[in-house]
C-alpha cells in the first residue's frame, strides 16, 4: 500500500513541478510588446464541417492566454454554408465573417 501512495505522491509532485516551471518560464520570457493575435479560419463552399471548424477555432481561443480575435474567411461559400457560419459566429461571438479581399485590406 505504501508503494502505491508513494507513486501517486510522486506523480502529483512531477505534475506540480512542471506547472511551476511553465508559469515561471511564461512570466520571465514573455514579451511585453503590444501585438494582435488572430485565429483565421478558412471556410470554402459546401464545407460539411464548417460548424466543427468554427467551434475548434473558438476552443483554441479559450485555451490561449492572450486576447485573441477570431476571423472567419469566406473563400467563397455557398448560401447554405454562409448561413451556418453566420449563425455560429453570432452564437459564439466570433468577431467577423469576411472575404479574402476584405481581410487583406484590414491587414494594411
Amino acid at each position: 500500500m505504501s508503494i502505491v501512495s508513494a507513486v501517486i505522491v510522486l506523480f502529483f509532485a512531477v505534475v506540480g513541478a512542471a506547472a511551476v516551471c511553465r508559469t515561471l518560464s511564461l512570466r520571465f520570457f514573455s514579451v511585453k510588446n503590444d501585438y494582435t493575435v488572430m485565429y483565421v479560419t478558412r471556410i470554402q463552399s459546401s464545407d460539411e464541417n464548417a460548424e466543427f471548424i468554427l467551434r475548434s477555432a473558438l476552443s483554441k481561443r479559450r485555451w490561449s492566454s492572450k486576447d485573441v480575435s477570431k476571423v472567419c474567411l469566406d473563400c467563397p461559400m455557398d448560401d447554405k454554408t454562409r448561413k451556418i457560419c453566420e449563425g455560429v459566429c453570432r452564437e459564439y461571438g466570433i468577431d467577423c465573417l469576411m472575404t479574402k479581399d476584405e481581410f487583406l485590406k484590414s491587414l494594411d
